[in-house]
């Protein structure tokens, strides 16, 4: 019996009148899709969805301001029942709770991590859903620890209290559904050690969880995106940083890494359609007798993975059958291949088969969901093009997280950021360094300043 299902692979591929691409069972890595664009912007939009994937926890379906019949919101309704004021007092203390609990918004003030589970979700917007799904999947990875930082109750002060308590009465807890392939758990475990650590600054935790969870997810992508490219040979155990810039730098000449084609964002750029084919090729080759999860194996694990010699043989022999069906699907757009010698070099043809039978547009299409999602680390600097950059903000909150609670060396800094997928060269250090001193959080050990430390940020 052949290891390869390309029975199944041929019935994934013509379920349509017209022949189309499809990853089958195989777990997905990746939300985007090829005709809908991501839309610009924060991650913001994005939390209520993202928290409630990570604690479980089922809202009721209504929206976070909703009017009894007597005009008063149920939340502010149920808080005044446990306090039970008369007259006039009732009547301040609901003008109060609105101004408290909403301001000027629809959604509830984010007063304690709790309330992330009720902010409104994406209801009208599947791809906006995906994406919070697949963030929460791959960033925390089923980690109960930062599940616990959202389904946490306990509170400070009464107000929050009593808050939190008139929430409560609409929630009730459901089954995971099925998700997305963690790929890279050096990126997942960085970010939940990160998360943790800002948790215990409650307001800083507030202000930067939507930065730094969008940061991390755009990485993520970029780093697939560089793996997925190296075949074989990609490292899924430690990043490979990107240059950036600092937006306050002003002008980044072409000769910068980060405005390199080989070390800033113009090698994603370059290389973002080729992200669907090699989604599609992992996920035809993964499709073989024995894979019982349906993971989604990498070309690099399917080399260890069919490492015995006789069960690589028979392997090969059916991803060489599958490249000739493959082109008897999508015809002569797809060229003749010769015959691999190697696994390895039989992936490479099947990608290529696959890249030949793709449409072009859906290619870019899907590949330009990248600066879609990453268009708040990106900035357009004249003939440079299109630059990985970090404001204040995010330099900052870098910053934070890479120090945490101890003084570091200047150089073990640049290492931290470097594990995070952020590489700098020595004009942008120079001016992190500045940027630092100017705010205090440099350390000089001795007057020459030849030993310099950060100092923790919170």
């Amino acid at each position: 019996m052949p290891i390869l299902k390309t029975e199944e692979l041929t019935k994934n591929l013509t379920n349509k009148k017209v022949p189309s691409h499809s990853e089958g069972a195989i777990n997905k890595v990746l939300p985007f899709a090829t005709t809908k664009k991501y839309v610009k912007g924060s991650f913001q939009p994005l939390l209520g969805d993202y928290v409630r994937n990570i604690t479980q926890i089922k809202i009721k379906k209504q929206k976070t301001s909703s009017l009894d019949a007597l005009g008063v919101d149920s939340l502010i309704y149920s808080i005044e029942k446990s306090i039970n004021p008369e007259g006039q007092l009732q009547h301040e203390l609901e003008n109060f709770l609105q101004y408290y609990l909403y301001g000027e918004k629809e959604d509830i003030k984010l007063i304690h991590p709790y309330i992330y589970n009720y902010l409104q979700g994406s209801d009208s917007d599947n791809l906006f859903r995906k994406v919070a799904k697949c963030a929460s999947d791959v960033l925390v990875n089923n980690d109960q620890r930062i599940a616990n930082i959202f389904k946490d109750t306990e509170t400070e002060d009464v107000l929050s209290e009593l808050i939190i308590g008139a929430l409560n009465c609409s929630t009730g807890d459901h089954p995971a559904e099925k998700g997305y392939q963690c790929k890279l758990e050096f990126l997942n475990k960085l970010y939940c050690e990160d998360l943790i650590y800002i948790s215990r600054h409650h307001e800083y935790f507030i202000k930067s969880l939507s930065t730094l969870t969008h940061f991390y997810f755009f990485n993520y992508i970029c780093q697939l995106m560089l793996k997925f490219e190296q075949f074989d040979k990609g490292d899924y155990i430690t990043s490979t940083p990107l240059y950036y810039a600092l937006d306050w730098e002003g002008v980044i000449s072409k000769r910068r890494k980060a405005a390199s084609d080989v070390d800033g964002f113009k090698r994603i750029k370059q290389r973002s359609p080729l992200l669907f084919p090699h989604i599609h090729t992992m996920s035809q080759l993964s499709t073989f007798h024995g894979n019982t999860n349906n993971s989604f194996y990498t070309y690099s694990e399917l080399v260890e993975y069919f490492s015995d010699p006789e069960k690589e043989k028979e392997y090969l022999g059916d991803v060489n059958d599958w490249i000739k069906q493959y082109r008897g699907i999508f015809g002569e757009r797809v060229t003749p291949k010769e015959e691999a010698g190697d696994l390895k070099t039989a992936f490479r043809l099947l990608f290529e088969s696959i890249k030949e039978g793709m449409n072009e547009g859906a290619r870019i299409g899907y590949g330009n969901s990248i600066e879609h999602f990453g268009s708040e680390f990106l900035r357009t600097r004249g003939s440079s093009g299109t630059i990985l950059m970090l404001n204040h903000e995010m330099l900052l909150l870098l910053t934070a997280v890479s120090v945490k609670d101890k003084r570091i060396p200047i150089n073990q800094l640049f290492s931290e950021y470097e594990k995070r997928g952020v590489a700098l060269d020595r004009h942008s250090k120079k001016v992190v360094l500045e940027t630092l001193d100017n705010l205090n959080f440099i350390d000089k050990k001795s007057d020459s300043g030849d030993a310099q430390y950060v100092k923790p940020i919170l």
